[in-house]
């Protein structure tokens, strides 16, 4: 269930989370000092999913 994608990548893919669930904020989808597990249970929490189906909605993108 590991998420593959990297810092690179996640600047497009946070983009496109921000504009599909506009309640994520900035903040929310910063990946600057947690790790990459965490903050997808912060941002799966936030969209009301989870972790897997926010997972597979990343690799769908």
């Amino acid at each position: 269930m590991d998420a593959k994608f990297d810092m690179n990548g996640w600047r497009i893919i946070k983009d496109k989370l921000r504009n599909k669930y506009p309640e994520l904020t900035e903040v929310d989808v910063n990946w600057g000092h947690i790790s990459r597990d965490n903050m997808l249970e912060i941002i799966s929490t936030k969209v009301g999913k989870t972790k897997l189906e926010l997972v597979n909605e990343i690799e769908s993108l």
